[in-house]
């Protein structure tokens, strides 16, 4: 009774606006037309805004997502609900021009078309999803030249058409467009834009007005923890199948000073971050952060109780700018709300300035200001390095783990990263480090803390623990 079964649905209306029924085909033209530019404009205000840059995050990376405090599951079910709005609207316009809808409307062929116009035009860019949607429909147009016979001319034509589709992929893997492609004058206003950014932040600079290191957001610390203790690990355990990567582990993380964990592979460094910003929650055993019992809490919920963390492998967003890894680290912002993208265009401009200034001076901070439009992974590495604690800077969070940050850095750019570290403590930021270079260790720490095999062996000073004979002997099997 709704869908006509096999038959489909026929006698399907035509629109009526304001009274008027759309019969004429360019009256009903002009209606297409402006409801597929309203459609249009959603899509650009949502590619555009801080949520399609929430959007590009979560797709190169979720892990580095969720650090960030990216509900991700929430935000694929929207896009979810917002992809199928825009697919109804187009198959109202459909059902509306051919009043007829069956079965035979909707075959296999229809969904490899709209594949082929986003991978053609390049995917993730709006206007190439626009441009390969005309390729695709005026070429087979223009492919009628090929006068071959009436019986032929349709496979001619279609072999042809496969064929330039095959030499554009091969040549233009990226499609017609890049992800990052604009047209002129909107990339001359970007780069105009964070030109006077920096301008303004040197003209501040000179004047006294710079403050250096973000600071986070005042967190007042609950009764009884006036012992400068930040997070507070109690006997936390936590075991994979026949391998216990945590046994009974309890350690404290003081405010304002830089903790390390050193101990031999394997002994439990990286699950006690994991369990710390909640990828992995614990068998037994307590994670407080300020008094706070934090031990169930999800990922993404971490970074709001002033947590943040990098990863070994660095987790960069690599098909993004350096500018735009830094600006979706800031949090909260009101743009990454579907409705407030779509609704609230001035408030979401506001603030989408207020973030990029933000992002800018904390590329400023961490030597990175030449960098700021340059995609990730044309980088070097140490220059990744920093820009993944650009990212942690910019979530403003009183904790930052660091893992390996040293790893792979040359003498130059180790001095270089010990003097931010340094500078982030001194601000009264928490610091806990996971590292094997022990000239890390030695130049950073204030507190050691050695494990093996789960447990917590020793901790102290730096020059305590690294010359502690058997903790040598268990750190270098000698």
């Amino acid at each position: 009774d709704v869908t006509g079964g096999e038959g489909g649905v026929t006698g399907v209306p035509r629109p009526t606006l304001l009274g008027l029924q759309l019969h004429d085909l360019r009256a009903f033209l002009l209606y297409a037309f402006v409801l597929t530019l309203l459609a249009y404009y959603a899509v650009w205000r949502v590619t555009g805004t801080p949520f399609g840059r929430m959007l590009r995050a979560i797709r190169d990376d979720q892990v580095a997502a969720k650090s960030m405090g990216k509900n991700v599951v929430r935000v694929k079910i929207t896009m979810f609900c917002f992809a199928g709005a825009l697919a109804g609207l187009a198959g109202v316009i459909f059902a509306q021009y051919v009043r007829v809808v069956d079965p035979n409307s909707f075959r296999l062929t229809v969904s490899i078309e709209v594949l082929a116009m986003l991978i053609l035009g390049g995917t993730a860019n709006v206007f190439g999803s626009a441009l390969g949607a005309i390729v695709l429909i005026v070429l087979p147009e223009a492919l009628r030249f090929l006068d071959v016979g009436s019986s032929s001319a349709e496979q001619v034509r279609q072999i042809a058409f496969g064929a330039m589709l095959i030499l554009i992929l091969r040549f233009r893997p990226q499609g017609l467009l890049p992800e990052y492609w604009l047209p002129g004058f909107l990339r001359r206003r970007r780069e105009r834009e964070v030109r006077l950014a920096f301008e303004s932040l040197e003209r501040e600079a000179q004047a006294g007005g710079a403050s250096g290191v973000p600071a986070a957001p005042a967190r007042p610390s609950p009764a009884g923890e006036g012992d400068g203790v930040l997070m507070r690990l109690d006997n936390v355990s936590k075991r994979f199948g026949g391998i216990q990567a945590l046994k009974d582990f309890s350690t404290t993380l003081e405010a304002g000073k830089i903790t390390s964990l050193i101990g031999p592979n394997g002994a439990g460094k990286t699950t006690a971050f994991n369990v710390i910003t909640g990828f992995l929650a614990p068998d037994t055993g307590r994670v407080l952060l300020r008094g706070q019992d934090i031990t169930r809490m999800k990922p993404h919920q971490m970074s709001g109780l002033g947590i943040a963390r990098s990863f070994q492998n660095l987790r960069l967003f690599y098909q993004m700018s350096a500018l735009d890894n830094v600006m979706v680290a800031v949090r909260p912002q009101l743009g990454e709300t579907l409705w407030r993208t779509l609704l609230r265009v001035r408030a979401t401009a506001r603030e989408e300035r207020a973030t990029r200034r933000k992002a800018l001076a904390i590329l400023n901070y961490v030597g990175l200001r030449d960098k700021a439009l340059e995609l990730a992974e044309d980088l070097s590495y140490a220059e990744e390095k920093l820009l993944g604690l650009a990212r942690l800077l910019a979530m403003e969070a009183d904790l930052l783990l660091l893992d390996e940050p040293g790893s792979g850095l040359d003498p130059a750019s180790l001095e270089t990263l010990f003097a931010l570290i340094r500078q982030l403590a001194r601000s009264g930021k928490t610091v806990c480090i996971v590292e094997h270079n022990l000239d890390v260790i030695k130049e950073l720490s204030d507190k050691v803390v050695f494990l093996d095999e789960g447990r917590a062996l020793a901790e102290g000073p730096p020059q305590d623990i690294l010359h502690n004979r058997e903790l040598a002997e268990r750190y270098f099997g000698t």
